[in-house]
């Protein structure tokens, strides 16, 4: 559990931060939770609420329609209807309804990119559906907030009498508007209602004319309302029609709301649900808007925070149109567990404490800060500040005085991993006294274990802090010549006050100021000397570090493009060597053909008489040939060699792709590319294109492993199964497979007959995805037809040896 009270939030201004978040979300529950948002007790809770801000992120990047304002609050509706009896008003289900309906779009919505937001998708999975509850409303209620018609049969009969009798009246009662005898007696030619019946407007003198109920008279007297006669007994039997109209929708209402009842919890969770979706989306639309990134959320290490800015000074310069806002660099907790921040006022220096207050906050609930995305926020114990006057005179407490009550607070409550932030330490007292206090207070708090930013502008502590191996000092830059803060953070320097040049530059009297200039001078602070030449070697410390980090960083750069290019002569040896093996293996064919075309032209040339040695010498011709053309060969291999034969070495376990099998490397590559390696049944050559080193292995192929064996005396183009089961037909293939793959058989005939098919199948099973077959397929008629399997081998690109080959 994290110790975070509230007047620590507040000083580092965190309601800020829940109001910016409130301001982003878009339902009312929405922003009644996000403005309650707070740091989170544990790191795994701060972690899945960042994970699913991240994914919110993702979600919105695609303008994913998410109709968060469409939630209403109706958790007063639901706490309404519990108890029995209780009837809803009619637009309370519009708004019941209305809110359910955008729940369940914003299910679907995320389930449609379930694969990109799971953890958001675990959440929306787990509202209930309340299809059949909208629907019955939908049934019943307009979305005006009517009860409809078609609510109940009854209700459609009576509004039907209801309407034929209204229309009944009216025309009665126009009647008498239009009879010209009644004419000097009507007020206006007007059907209206008074007390819910239908009258017409009549003079004072309407009595010796009409008769009828007066219902209501103007103010002034000049005009009565009268229900005629006529119309009397229709408006009774109008009212009896309405008080039964309203009986049949209060039954409906009624239904409807012992519905909602039974489903009371189930609809508050899944509007629970999404409210807390909504502070997500409201969290990333905050991120996106303060272009912040996801940290690296640890439980303990150094708080290294990157291009960091405060997330609030940051709005209000987006608000103005301008981005002014300059990054800090601020770690604390690796070499050191307190820093020390000095410099002049407003340069920065308690901007730079509030902003790792704050985002330290933001981070423990959840947040995407703004800072660069390789920056680190260990999840603290607690967080504890002091910054700023907060004399009190209702209290008659002093500034100092308050300081010094908040340090008590922050004493008893630091323990381990405590981040402490302390606002002029030292200050508002003598300055001797104070500095003493002020370093007393520093090695308090970090015998407690808590890591601590603290600003001062005592040199006492400053110079203190070059001493202690854990506190380190820091800096704000400050340009005296424009007398404007650089708000640049320097970790390794210590600032100064610069009080004398600001006050110069201010205005004050140059007397005033030549005149402390010479007490400052006359003192010769021996301590303030020390300062400066500490100061000076850490500043020609900091020149050579950066001369340094950029040799490093041209190195590396160096480094890159050499392994780029070291990639590209790869990638270029493995094109000449398969351009070297299919020039060898055209060739090789060419050298096949000719002797095949010497052979027929040997046998026809008995019958001609021409001589045995005719024909030897154009094969002692033909083999000069396909040397001159393997010699080309092997001069392009060679180049490729010497590319690539850097990487493998004589007894390196390496991995040969295509057989699945790992084995030695025995010698040195030739010239021609080809590498020997031993295997736990032999050795092989293989072309260093064939092999991947160990340590690369596992990113090569995954097919199955090769079983390779002592090749048989012989072995013949086909494997007879008929009769074996399927375990020793697949032992049977696999072994027959490797032999005729070493022996370098092209095609293969597996004879496996008819019969019930499991034979076909295991066959088919085992060839399938073979590193060693090319492919396969069903014997034709006159190879066996559906009885056999014609296999074709993928070409052998190696030569086989012995256990006592040389």
């Amino acid at each position: 559990m994290n110790q975070i009270d509230q007047h620590t939030l507040e000083i580092l201004e965190w309601p800020a931060i829940q109001a910016r978040l409130a301001a982003e979300a878009g339902s009312p529950i929405g922003r009644e939770l996000t403005q309650a948002t707070q740091p989170l007790p544990t790191l795994e809770e701060a972690k899945k609420v960042q994970k699913e801000v991240e994914e919110f992120r993702a979600l919105l990047s695609r303008e994913t329609a998410l109709p968060f304002d469409q939630l209403c609050d109706i958790r007063e509706s639901i706490r309404q209807s519990r108890p029995e009896g209780a009837i809803l008003a009619a637009i309370d289900f519009v708004r019941v309804a209305g809110s359910l309906e955008a729940a369940a779009a914003i299910r679907h919505a995320i389930a449609r990119s379930r694969n990109l937001c799971p953890q958001l998708h675990a959440i929306a999975s787990q509202f209930a559906d309340h299809t059949d509850l909208v629907d019955a409303i939908h049934a019943s209620v307009e979305a005006t907030g009517e009860v409809k018609d078609t609510a109940s049969r009854k209700l459609n009969q009576l509004r039907l009498r209801i309407h034929e009798l209204r229309n009944l009246i009216h025309s009665r009662l126009q009647s008498l508007l239009t009879d010209p005898p009644l004419q000097p007696y009507i007020a206006e030619l007007l059907v209206t209602l008074r007390n819910e019946r239908y009258v017409i407007p009549v003079k004072p003198n309407y009595r010796t004319a009409l008769k009828g109920v007066v219902q209501d008279r103007s103010v002034s007297g000049a005009t009565i309302f009268l229900e005629p006669q006529e119309v009397v007994e229709l408006n009774n039997q109008l009212r009896l029609l309405q008080r039964s109209e309203e009986e049949e929708i209060r039954r409906v209402l009624a239904a409807l709301t012992a519905s909602l009842r039974s489903k009371a919890e189930a609809v508050l969770s899944t509007m629970l649900l999404a409210a807390e979706l909504d502070c997500r989306c409201a969290a990333a639309r905050l991120a996106d808007t303060l272009h912040c990134t996801p940290v690296s959320l640890k439980d303990t290490g150094p708080l290294v925070l990157r291009e960091a800015r405060h997330p609030l000074l940051l709005e209000q310069t987006e608000t103005a149109g301008t981005n002014q806002t300059i990054p800090i660099d601020l770690r604390l907790g690796d070499s050191f567990d307190a820093l020390l921040i000095t410099g002049p006022n407003t340069g920065g220096k308690t901007v730079a404490l509030k902003t790792a207050g704050l985002l330290s906050l933001m981070a423990q609930a959840g947040l995407h800060l703004p800072t660069s995305p390789d920056s680190e926020v260990p999840f603290f114990s607690g967080v504890l500040a002091d910054i700023g006057d907060e004399q009190s005179i209702e209290q008659s407490l002093s500034t100092f005085s308050s300081h010094i009550g908040q340090i008590r607070r922050i004493l008893d409550a630091a323990r381990p991993h405590t981040l402490v932030l302390l606002d002029e330490l030292g200050a508002g007292t003598d300055p001797i006294e104070g500095a003493c206090l002020g370093i007393a207070i520093l090695e308090a708090l970090l015998e407690r274990g808590a890591m601590v930013v603290a600003t001062t502008h005592l040199d006492a502590i400053k110079a203190y802090a070059y001493s202690h191996p854990r506190i380190e000092n820091g800096c704000v830059e400050f340009d005296l010549d424009t007398l404007r803060p650089l708000y640049k953070l320097l970790i390794g320097l210590s600032g100064r006050s610069h009080g004398l040049a600001i006050a110069s530059r201010i205005g004050l009297p140059s007397s005033v100021i030549q005149r402390a200039e010479g007490l400052l001078g006359e003192g010769g602070d021996p301590l303030r000397l020390l300062l400066d030449h500490l100061e000076g070697e850490q500043r020609r410390l900091a020149v050579e570090r950066e001369a340094l980090t950029r040799e490093a960083a041209e190195t590396a750069k160096a480094r890159g493009e050499a392994e780029v290019r070291l990639d590209a002569a790869r990638a270029e040896a493995e094109q000449i060597c398969r351009r070297a093996f299919q020039q060898a293996e055209e060739a090789v064919t060419d050298a096949r053909s000719e002797i095949d075309r010497l052979l027929l032209e040997f046998r026809s040339s008995q019958s001609r008489g021409q001589s045995a040695q005719e024909v030897r010498r154009q094969l002692i011709d033909l083999e000069r040939q396909t040397q001159v053309a393997l010699s080309d060969v092997t001069d392009s291999d060679r180049v490729a060699s010497s590319i690539g034969t850097a990487s493998v070495r004589e007894g390196q376990e390496v991995f040969i792709k295509g057989l699945g099998q790992r084995g030695i490397v025995t010698g040195k590559p030739s010239s021609a590319g080809i590498v020997e390696i031993r295997l736990p049944l032999g050795k092989v050559r293989v072309p260093l294109e064939a092999v991947i080193s160990q340590g690369d292995s596992g990113q090569g192929e995954t097919s199955r492993p090769i079983r390779l064996s002592r090749i048989k005396d012989e072995v013949r183009g086909e494997l007879n199964l008929i009769g074996c089961d399927a375990t020793e037909a697949a032992r049977r293939l696999d072994q027959y497979v490797g032999d005729a793959f070493l022996v370098g058989l092209p095609t293969v005939r597996i004879i496996h007959g008819k019969g019930s098919g499991i034979l076909r199948k295991t066959v088919t099973e085992f060839l399938q995805d073979h590193p060693l077959v090319e492919s396969f397929r069903v014997a034709d008629y006159q190879e066996g037809g559906i009885g056999a399997t014609i296999v074709e081998l993928c070409p052998r690109t190696f030569s086989i040896l012995t256990d006592g080959a040389a």
